[in-house]
């Protein structure tokens, strides 16, 4: 993976670079992010609502750029999409996915994830794959083993773990302490059927069950899915509250608390280069916070006190915080065509 964390003004500096304003760069950059594709009405809903840009006078420039292409649909609809290299270099994400054409369904479905980011205020956004494996595996101390992951093979390279692959808004609160409270949402594009909503449920349910607390938001442009949608959550959510967290894992992390403790101790009798090693991983896999407060508990009761702390149903453990609401994109994209299932 080429990507390279920027902060937001680190972005918009380079973009500044090819002659956008800082209002143009933002609309872009978050356009880019979190769908690839916009329509006119988005930049200009955007723009008016920020500044006194001009929608027409940023697709100019962005065309000058090379920036783009467009399709031309019936209305007198156009699509923009933004794929070029440079452009995503310029973002420190050269290989997005977002740079590649797709098919008629999942443009509208980016469109629409698009419409949700573009609406939401008072929130930060975790728009990239590095930006959400750093918050979940830094901030909040989540394992990779938990993370939603898809595997790619290639003839002529290893294969390569992607992460979030959907690409589906992930936001927290954009003030405030509260960095655990996550919110994610789902994109219903017009063809979610119960089996596909129950696939994404199933891909995230070792994170969710990670997480001390969550809101899921179920975003679509129609209200008939949405009954049935709560109904499928909470349908999983029930069966998923027994699930015990991974015994590796807990293995992994009292080690750490066993050599942590020799360290401490100044007992470096047997801590050789690979303990050392292997210590140093632990400091920087289990840096959350709660790991120090894991690591006082193990102290005193050993590695089944630890267990029974992280076990579902533990009269130690607290209990998770889950919400489910649902989002009505008021937008019409049917000029892409009818693409209903239920």
């Amino acid at each position: 993976m080429s990507a390279i964390h920027l902060t937001e003004n680190e972005r918009l500096k380079a973009l500044a670079r090819f002659g956008y304003s800082q209002i143009e760069a933002r609309f872009l950059t978050i356009a880019a992010l979190h769908s690839g594709y916009f329509l006119r009405r988005q930049a200009e809903e955007f723009l008016h609502r920020n500044s006194d840009s001009s929608a027409p006078d940023m697709i100019e420039k962005v065309f000058r750029n090379n920036h783009a292409t467009a399709v031309a649909y019936d209305r007198n609809t156009h699509l923009y999409h933004l794929c070029t290299r440079p452009f995503y270099a310029a973002l420190g994400e050269e290989d997005n996915r977002n740079r590649r054409v797709r098919e008629c369904s999942t443009i509208k479905n980016k469109l629409m994830a698009l419409d949700f980011v573009l609406a939401q205020k008072d929130v930060r956004f975790l728009a990239t794959e590095c930006e959400k494996m750093l918050h979940f595996t830094g901030t909040l101390g989540v394992t990779e083993s938990c993370l939603p992951c898809r595997t790619y093979s290639s003839a002529k390279a290893p294969p390569t773990k992607r992460y979030f692959v959907e690409k589906y808004p992930i936001f927290l609160p954009s003030t405030g302490d509260n960095f655990d409270s996550v919110s994610f949402c789902f994109i219903d594009e017009g063809l979610t059927t119960p089996c596909h909503f129950e696939t994404f449920l199933g891909h995230y349910a070792r994170l969710f069950s990670a997480l001390s607390r969550f809101h899921l938001i179920y975003v679509a442009a129609r209200t008939s899915p949405f009954r049935w949608a709560e109904s499928t959550f909470q349908e999983h959510r029930m069966r998923h509250q027994s699930d015990r967290p991974d015994d590796l894992w807990i293995w992994r992390l009292t080690a750490y608390f066993a050599l942590r403790q020799r360290y401490d101790d100044r007992d470096f009798d047997g801590l050789d280069r690979a303990k050392l090693r292997e210590l140093r991983n632990g400091r920087i896999e289990f840096s959350h916070p709660r790991y120090a407060a894991l690591y006082e508990v193990w102290k005193t009761g050993g590695d089944m006190a630890v267990r029974q702390v992280l076990t579902p149903k533990s009269p130690n453990q607290l209990p998770q915080t889950i919400s489910f609401s649902t989002y009505l994109l008021e937008h019409n994209y049917d000029f892409l065509g009818s693409l209903t299932s239920i």
